[in-house]
């Protein structure tokens, strides 16, 4: 199985453009259509999978997020966030990495249960809320130290992020694809 390092990952934060600045054919023609697709992830994966998906909460905890989360959800240098980072396996293999920030100015209200989502998927109580926005993607291409299938470092993933206004309170999912990722 393939050992994605989420420490490794953020201790170099990807460079994020927005999803504008590239062409559908300079995205692999493959992934092009999921990384710029507005419904919800989490949806698609359970279809595709036949529903053999789940969710693997890999740290959830309080801290201040990276300088460009901030700056996307408008938080100050100070303020803290929940960050929760998770797989999303297909059948029993991590297909995505999600990372979500959210700032603990958003978890009130209606929106303090997203303090306590344990394995269940954020996507779905996301996609279901009838306040819910979704601003444009960003897209990245990450590289990785960890070998994939074939043994090859180095892997370039790709990944989108895009910031969610939930009654107007923020919140950021970015979602990285993994080597495993095949829904074809």
């Amino acid at each position: 199985m393939y050992a994605f390092q989420t420490p490794r990952f953020y201790s170099q934060e990807p460079k994020w453009l927005d999803c504008k600045k590239f062409s559908r054919s300079a995205l692999p023609a493959a992934d092009a259509r999921w990384l710029l697709d507005k419904g919800s992830l989490t949806s698609h994966l359970r279809r595709v999978s036949h529903g053999e998906f789940r969710v693997e909460v890999l740290s959830q905890r309080w801290q201040i997020p990276t300088l460009s989360e901030r700056r996307l959800l408008g938080m100050g240098d100070r303020d803290w966030g929940l960050i929760r980072e998770v797989y999303l396996h297909c059948h029993d293999q991590p297909w995505v990495y999600a990372r979500s920030v959210l700032p603990a100015t958003s978890l009130v209200g209606r929106l303090d249960r997203l303090r306590t989502l344990d394995n269940r998927p954020l996507g779905h109580l996301l996609f279901t809320d009838p306040h819910m926005s979704r601003d444009p993607y960003q897209i990245c291409q990450v590289a990785t130290a960890e070998p994939d299938a074939t043994g090859e470092t180095n892997t370039l993933l790709w990944g989108r992020r895009s910031r969610f206004l939930l009654s107007d309170h923020p919140i950021m999912v970015s979602e990285i694809f993994l080597p495993a990722f095949r829904p074809w």
